[in-house]
């Protein structure tokens, strides 16, 4: 098993991946920076270091870190999210109205 010093690693679009590379697992939208790059006989591997796993490096997307702060977990206040809820209900009818409603025959 080689660790770090010689692997020469690409993502799954074919751009060089190293330590420090912010990446994108897409199958489960994770995303971090990879610590450690580790080769053995079934390929390259990643570890990144939101989930402390291992990833293939050919199912991994480097993205840029602007990419990174974009997609950044925001939290909202209770009176936030009950104020949005209130917004959403003024553009979904509350009632059915069938006197528009022709049918054909």
């Amino acid at each position: 098993m080689d660790y770090m010093s010689d692997i020469v690693a690409f993502d799954l679009a074919g751009s060089p991946l190293k330590v420090g590379s912010i990446v994108l697992y897409s199958a489960t939208g994770t995303r971090g920076m990879v610590t450690e790059l580790l080769s053995d006989e079934d390929g390259t591997w990643a570890l990144v270091d939101k989930t402390n796993l291992y990833y293939k490096t050919e199912v991994l997307k480097t993205i840029e870190k602007s990419e990174e702060k974009e997609l950044i977990e925001k939290h909202f206040t209770l009176d936030e999210v009950n104020q949005a809820l209130e917004k959403q209900k003024e553009f979904v009818p509350t009632e059915m109205d069938h006197s528009n409603v022709e049918s054909g025959g």
